[in-house]
């Protein structure tokens, strides 16, 4: 069996058994430390025994996603993990809100500005 690295040059994106095999794994470790740790602090969830669920409940599956950020010389500059919902898992009106987290595209923020300027319209910010 040989193991394959990728080339520390690379940007891409791993998945959690590709990045156990880096000659690095010890810093993708780390960076699934602090991501755990960064979710805690901030409540996003509660850890439940799979024993107390509810009958016929599953609790939402997750992916780690993989990367090592570069700065524009090519300089490492850390290890990057993310822990993400699994997509298929949410049902709709059950829990598809509590993982759902839509992202608007800039160029769409960007046309409504414009449009309001054009037209001498007041635009309002909401953070929910």
């Amino acid at each position: 069996m040989s193991l394959v690295t990728q080339d520390l040059s690379s940007n891409e994106v791993f998945t959690y058994h590709q990045a156990m095999k880096q000659h690095d794994r010890e810093d993708f470790l780390d960076a699934m430390e602090k991501e755990i740790d960064d979710h805690t602090e901030r409540g996003h969830w509660i850890i439940v025994p799979r024993s107390s669920m509810p009958t016929g409940k599953k609790s939402i599956k997750s992916i780690w996603s993989f990367k090592r950020k570069r700065l524009p010389s090519g300089e490492l500059l850390k290890h990057k993990a993310r822990l993400c919902a699994h997509g298929g898992m949410q049902q709709w009106g059950e829990n598809y809100w509590e993982t759902y987290s839509p992202v608007v595209n800039m160029l769409t923020v960007r046309l409504l500005l414009i449009i309001c300027k054009i037209h001498n319209l007041h635009s309002k910010s909401i953070d929910f």
